[in-house]
Order: C-alpha cells, then structure tokens, then sequence
C-alpha cells in the first residue's frame, strides 16, 4: 500500500492511502483526529481529494467530538496510572521539561507559557504514554502468566502496543497483544482484559462458548465489559 499526505485547505493534512482491496473511497477519523483515507486503486487521486473537500464539514465535527473528549491537562489535574501520579508545576524555568521518580510523574512549565498549548499538552501525553509503556511491561506480562497458570490457558507471546482502538487481541497461534493504557484503568478491568484475550486461545469468537468459559474465570464478566465502556484508548 502507499500512502500520501497533502493538506487540504480547512481541515489540514490528509492520508491517502492506495489500497489494492479497496472497493470505494473510505473516509476515518482516528482518536489522535489524523484524518485518514483509503482509495481504490482504480480511483484518480483527485477524486479522493474532492471527495475529502466534500466531506469538510463532517470532518471538522467529528474532531470536534475528539477535542471534547481528550482531557486538558493543567496544574490542578488529578491523573494516575498504575504507579504514578501525575504533578504540573509552573515556575521559574526556561523550558517544559519533565522528572519521573518517587511514583511522580512531575512536569515543569515556565510560568510565562499557557500550559493548553498544543505542543505542552503533547508534550504531557508523550511522557504519560512513555511511563504507561514502562509500566506495562513491568506489569502486564508477569501479571498474565499469573492468570493464565491459575486458570490453565496456554499462550506464546505477549506484547505491549500503544493500539488505538483495542485493549487487547490474541492472534490465530495464541499470541497475545496488550495496550499500554490499561496502566490507567482499574485492577479488576485490567485483570477482566487479560482473562478476556487467555480465553481467545481456546475459543476464538465471541460465541455463548467464549463467554461461558470467560464467566467461569471471571463471574460477572459481561458487567465487566460494559463497565470498559466508560474508558478509551487513545484519550485520557
């Protein structure tokens, strides 16, 4: 597949992507709001653009919804992962910088800079998501095994993603992927998302058969799935 980036005038740059398995023009809007577009390869480039720049006003609403919900980080934020905490401080500095230690994740902004700026803010969430990978890989491993001998599940190996729409997968030959942001949601989610992936490697669907198994491991764990909902993967 090749992808190509041009900037469209009110909605910025856009991916295109020629896709051999493409059947019509698809347009999506990923949770970090890069607009991405996959075009069959019978179809011209500017065919895909004007159907982009006839979908402008669709597309800014929809990064509108994203904006609302991506949290604003600021210095009264309360904002935990699994073993730190989250500390702004503006002060007497010359550049945003950051220290972790001590189960802190401390942030330094001179006070002359507006701490909603774009670039503060990626610059907040690129050390969130540097902390939560490091995390994952201390935890989610270990923690997985744990359960899998406990409940007798076998599987090959386990990796940490930063995914943007799955907590987790577990593939045809039982490899297991795992997101990094379940360092940010509570003990018994992350527990439910494990078992969840150790009972794909025997039942491979999501059929009365994965759930009853999944119950036997973890009762009440249909609750526990919609309880998921109230957390995403790409937003904090």
């Amino acid at each position: 597949m090749t992808t190509k980036y041009i900037n469209i005038e009110q909605v910025g740059s856009v991916s295109f992507t020629i896709n051999e398995r493409s059947k019509r023009i698809r347009l999506s809007i990923k949770s970090d709001g890069e607009i991405v577009v996959s075009i069959p390869s019978s179809v011209p480039m500017r065919d895909a653009i004007r159907f982009v720049e006839s979908k402008v006003d669709w597309i800014l609403k929809q990064k509108t919804k994203i904006q609302a919900q991506s949290t604003l980080f600021a210095p009264e934020s309360c904002f935990r992962t699994r073993f730190h905490k989250l500390a702004i401080t503006k002060g007497n500095t010359d550049k945003v910088y950051n220290r972790v230690g001590n189960g802190v994740i401390q942030i330094f902004i001179p006070d002359r800079v507006n701490h909603e700026q774009p670039k503060v803010q990626e610059f907040i969430k690129n050390t969130l998501i540097d902390v939560m990978r490091w995390e994952a890989k201390v935890y989610l491993p270990k923690r997985l095994k744990e359960l899998a001998d406990k409940h007798g599940f076998k599987y090959e190996n386990v990796s940490i993603k930063n995914a943007s729409t799955r907590w987790g997968s577990c593939s045809s030959v039982n490899n297991i992927n795992l997101n990094l942001h379940l360092m940010r949601v509570p003990e018994h989610l992350i527990d439910y998302v494990l078992l969840h992936e150790l009972a794909h490697t025997v039942v491979k669907n999501h059929g009365e058969k994965f759930w009853l198994l999944l119950e036997h491991c973890y009762p009440n764990a249909r609750k526990a799935d919609k309880e998921m909902n109230n957390y995403r993967t790409q937003t904090f």
